[in-house]
């Protein structure tokens, strides 16, 4: 964790990494059975023998058909809420549970347009609620503990969980519809389905696959009119246990005001360190870009550059090149736009990661933690 200091949220992501073996176990509506035909009355026994009829007796009724297996609704994959462009503010519930037992829970306000979060996190600990608070606005991002605020690196839930709308979206087109319900003030589609419909799914690092648990389910709630994904249900049952996972998003385009919080810490910020100086940390020669800001944290060279991460990545990559390194093998996607990178060059190993937080800036790490 040690590239965006995340010492903070250990605890955060150990609980929120339950999200790749959560969701919530919704039980399937009972299914009626179709009742037969009534038979009908016998007729009274004859006094006296008949003769044998001189027609065939009426053909025996069919029985009735059994009912039709539900259909996946097909079309293209599901949208999430950022998808939207008609939506620019929302509320997030996010509630992970096992056996029933709360262990996160977190309420988001979003804004999409300038950027701006407010995150209340409680996390479980021996059945004890812990609470934080973290804010993004104006491009800095806040945590507090309940008493004072400090300034922090980086907080995605998106990168501490494998189980998201944007991981599940894929699965839509082969859900069954179970029916249409309000929900969050929006008409959507119910979809439901188990885990041979459920994908597999690889998030940087993180990977979950259903296929060997001994239940899982899906329920998504689908906006009728731009089928984007309201409400999520997922649940995952291994050797007994079961654990559980609900998105909600609400309050749609409502009025959000993200404050920039006060009473903030004040923490020194360490020199900034020249070119040379970060030439000399690493013992060979690396082109900083022009407009590059330069830290060193833990003799860790950390270069935030006016790059995007694909121009990062290929900066990066020719000027270990350069330097006489090879690539070890491919690099590791650990996250959306994270890369960790492993270089040699005769008896020395140099690893590096490439990520970026915001929009048009990425940070070349050289030094970085596996």
């Amino acid at each position: 964790m040690g590239r965006r200091h995340k010492q903070l949220f250990l605890l955060l992501a150990g609980a929120l990494l339950l999200l790749a073996a959560c969701g919530n176990d919704t039980p399937p509506g009972a299914r009626s059975e179709l009742a037969g035909p009534t038979p009908a009355a016998p007729s009274e026994k004859p006094a006296q023998p008949t003769a044998a009829p001189t027609t065939a007796p009426a053909e025996k009724p069919a029985p009735p058909a059994a009912p039709a297996a539900a259909q996946p609704v097909g079309g293209d994959p599901a949208l999430t809420v950022e998808q939207v462009a008609s939506i620019e503010t929302y509320r997030m519930h996010v509630e992970v549970a096992s056996e029933g037992k709360p262990s996160v829970l977190v309420e988001m306000a979003h804004v999409k347009t300038p950027l701006a979060e407010d995150n209340q996190v409680t996390l479980y600990q021996n059945g004890e609620p812990i609470q934080m608070n973290v804010r993004f606005i104006n491009d800095v991002l806040y945590l507090s503990n309940g008493e004072t605020w400090s300034v922090i690196s980086n907080f995605n839930l998106a990168e501490l969980t494998v189980i998201t709308p944007g991981a599940m979206a894929a699965a839509a087109p082969d859900l069954t519809l179970v029916g249409e319900e309000e929900m969050s003030g929006r008409r959507t589609l119910h979809l439901r389905g188990d885990k041979s419909v459920i994908p597999d799914i690889q998030a940087g690092s993180d990977s979950l696959s259903v296929k060997g648990a001994e239940a899982a389910q899906l329920d998504l709630w689908l906006d009728a009119e731009e089928r984007f994904i309201v409400k999520l249900l997922f649940s995952l049952t291994i050797e007994g246990k079961t654990f559980t996972t609900e998105f909600l998003y609400y309050d749609f385009n409502t009025p959000i005001v993200v404050e920039v919080p006060t009473n903030i810490e004040t923490v020194a910020a360490p020199p900034t360190p020249t070119p040379s100086e970060i030439m000399a940390l690493l013992g060979f020669d690396f082109p900083i870009p022009d407009g590059s800001q330069l830290s060193v944290v833990a003799r860790t060279a950390n270069i935030l550059t006016p790059m995007s991460v694909a121009e990062a990545r290929t900066h990066l990559e020719e000027a270990m090149t350069t330097a006489g390194f090879s690539q070890v093998g491919d690099p590791v996607e650990r996250a959306k736009d994270e890369f960790f990178y492993t270089f040699q060059r005769d008896e020395r190993t140099v690893t590096a990661n490439v990520f970026s937080v915001v929009a048009g800036k990425t940070t070349i790490q050289i030094g970085a933690a596996k």
